[in-house]
């Protein structure tokens, strides 16, 4: 939730209290939704994460789609991994979606991959609205 603090203080202030509010609901939405079509067409095909018994639960797609709208808007700004390593905020983007896609692929590691998907895809539909792409 640090990220999300950090990350929403900034959107909060370029876009208001109401849009971050949107923002982290139809992340955590959109997140449910592709954890829950993950269950539905890999799950039972591949045998992981103990099928329609592993539950999901947390904020993390919300905090996701926060944190890939201000990496989307800022590619270029310097982000700090694990408060130590500086990095531009597409290289930690990127990383976060590659291990994302890893954990949907591997399957049974405790983390929604699928959900932190959905709040990036989020973020990437805001960001692309933002830009009067659609």
């Amino acid at each position: 939730m640090s990220s999300f603090y950090f990350f929403g203080s900034s959107i909060a202030g370029m876009f208001g209290p109401a849009f971050l509010l949107k923002l982290y609901v139809s992340g955590a939405l959109t997140g449910s939704a592709f954890f829950l079509a993950e269950m539905a067409c890999l799950a039972p095909r591949e045998g992981v994460f103990g099928g329609w018994k592993t539950p999901m639960l947390g904020a993390s797609a919300a905090v996701r789609a926060t944190v890939f709208l201000e990496i989307f808007l800022y590619p270029k700004r310097i982000l700090y991994l694990h408060f130590c390593i500086p990095l531009p905020a597409a290289i930690v983007g990127a990383g976060f979606i590659g291990a994302d896609l890893w954990r949907v692929k591997k399957g049974q590691s405790g983390v929604a991959g699928s959900a932190h998907l959905g709040g990036a895809f989020v973020a990437a539909l805001v960001w692309a609205k933002l830009k009067g792409w659609i």
